[in-house]
C-alpha cells in the first residue's frame, strides 16, 4: 500500500468517527443548512421545537429581570440560572455599582413588547442568535424599597441581536451577550431582515469571554 492510500483510509476513518459520534445535544444531529453555498447568507437552523424553547427561555429571562429589579439579593442569587458569559459578567458588575452607590436606592425596570426570531446556530447546536424586535419600550425608575414610581421614560423601538448559549447542566438557554443593535426595519420587512453580523459564532462548544 502506498502512503497516499494509507492517509486516505485514515482520513475516511476519522470522518466516519466524527459523523457517528454522539453530539452534546440531541438537535445537533438535526441541524439544517439554509442557503448553503451562499457565503454569509448560509446558516445552520435547528428544528422548530428548539426555536420555541429558546424564545421561551429568553422571555423568561426578561420577566425575571423585571421581577428582580427591586430585589438585588435575588438578582445575585439567581443570575447564573439565566445568564452566562459576557452578559453575566456585565450584570454582576452593574449590580456591584448599584450596591455601592450612595443616596436613595432606585430600581430601573425596562419593559417592551418582544417579537423574536431565532437564527444562526453554531455547528454544534449549543449557541444561536435571537433577533429581538422591541416595541413600546419604556424605562421605569422606582423607589427601591416602596416600589413607588419616580419617572417613566419612553424609548424608541429597537432591534437587538442577542447570543444565547445552551447550558447542558441546567438544560436551558441563557443570554450570553448582546451582539449588536440593528437599524429598525419597516414593519413589513421584519420577517425578511438580513443580518449583517460583526462577527461569526465559532463552531466549537463554549462561551465567549
Amino acid at each position: 500500500m502506498t502512503g497516499a492510500f494509507v492517509v486516505g483510509v485514515m482520513a475516511l476513518v476519522l470522518l466516519l468517527a466524527w459523523a457517528l459520534a454522539p453530539r452534546g445535544v440531541p438537535w445537533a444531529n438535526n441541524l439544517n443548512r439554509v442557503n448553503a453555498g451562499a457565503g454569509t447568507r448560509a446558516e445552520w437552523m435547528a428544528p422548530d421545537t428548539v426555536g420555541r424553547a429558546i424564545m421561551r427561555d429568553f422571555l423568561a429571562t426578561q420577566e425575571w429581570l423585571a421581577g428582580a429589579a427591586r430585589d438585588w439579593g435575588r438578582l445575585a442569587r439567581e443570575l447564573d440560572q439565566y445568564a452566562s458569559g459576557v452578559y453575566r459578567q456585565r450584570q454582576q458588575n452593574a449590580l456591584g455599582r448599584l450596591v455601592q452607590m450612595r443616596g436613595p436606592r432606585l430600581a430601573s425596570v425596562q419593559t417592551a413588547q418582544h417579537t423574536l426570531a431565532v437564527r444562526h446556530f453554531s455547528a454544534d447546536g449549543l449557541r444561536c442568535l435571537v433577533v429581538d424586535y422591541q416595541r413600546e419600550r419604556a424605562l421605569q425608575t422606582q423607589q427601591y424599597w416602596s416600589g413607588a414610581l419616580v419617572h417613566t421614560q419612553r424609548l424608541p423601538d429597537a432591534v437587538l441581536v442577542w447570543q444565547m448559549a445552551y447550558d447542558v447542566h441546567d438544560r436551558r438557554w441563557k443570554v450570553d451577550r448582546l451582539v449588536q443593535r440593528l437599524p429598525r426595519p419597516a414593519p413589513q420587512s421584519e420577517g425578511k431582515l438580513r443580518l449583517r453580523l460583526t462577527d461569526k459564532l465559532p463552531a466549537h462548544a463554549g462561551r465567549d469571554a
